[in-house]
C-alpha cells in the first residue's frame, strides 16, 4: 500500500470519515442541495469514471504491530487524565511561585506525553517499528513520569531520569531516519 493510499484511507476511507460524509450528504439532500459526484478522467480512454473509496481495514495497514496503536490509545487517555488531574491538584497550592513552577512542569510533561502518544499511532509505519516504538514508549514514560512527579510533589530526586527519557525520545525520532 502506497503513502497516497494510506493518506486516502486516513482522510476519507475510515469509518468515522465515511459516517461524517454520509451524514453531511443526508443533511444536504434533506435541505434540497445535491452534493456533486466525484468524477475523474484518469481513464486511459478519457471516459469519466466515479471514484470508489477504498475498503481497507486499519489492521491490514498496520499488520502485526497494531499493539502500538493500542498503547497510543492508552497513552492519549492517560495524558488527558493526567492533564486534568494536575490542573485540579495544583490549583490548591498556596504559594503562587511554587504553583507556577509546578504548573510549568506539569504542562511540559503533559505536552510531551500527549504528543508522543499520538506519534505512537504511526509506529507501524516505521522501518523498525518495535525498536522505535519501544524507545518512544520508554522515553515518554521516563520523561513525562518524572516531570509529573516533580510537578505534583516538588521533589527533584527523579530529575535525572527525565533526561534519560529525553534521550530515548531523541533516539526514537532519529531511528525514523534510518
Amino acid at each position: 500500500m502506497s503513502v497516497a493510499d494510506t493518506f486516502e484511507y486516513i482522510t476519507l476511507g475510515n469509518p468515522v470519515s465515511r459516517a461524517l460524509i454520509n451524514s453531511s450528504s443526508s443533511i444536504l439532500r434533506a435541505i434540497g442541495l445535491r452534493p456533486k459526484k466525484m468524477v475523474t478522467t484518469d481513464h486511459p480512454m478519457g471516459v469519466p469514471m466515479q471514484i470508489q473509496p477504498l475498503n481497507v481495514s486499519m489492521h491490514r495497514i498496520v499488520g502485526c504491530h497494531y499493539n502500538f496503536v493500542r498503547i497510543a490509545g492508552l497513552g492519549g487517555a492517560s495524558a488527558i487524565f493526567m492533564g486534568a488531574y494536575c490542573k485540579y491538584f495544583l490549583k490548591d497550592v498556596s504559594d503562587p511561585k511554587v504553583q507556577q513552577d509546578s504548573q510549568a512542569f506539569a504542562d511540559v510533561a503533559n505536552r510531551i506525553h500527549f504528543l508522543h502518544s499520538f506519534a505512537l499511532m504511526c509506529m507501524p509505519l516505521a522501518h523498525y517499528p518495535v525498536f522505535t516504538g519501544v524507545l518512544m514508549t520508554m522515553g515518554t514514560v521516563l520523561f513525562s513520569g518524572c516531570m509529573y512527579y516533580r510537578a505534583l510533589t516538588g521533589n527533584k530526586r527523579l530529575q535525572h531520569y527525565a533526561t534519560i527519557g529525553g534521550f530515548c525520545l531523541i533516539g526514537a525520532w532519529l531511528s525514523l531516519v534510518v
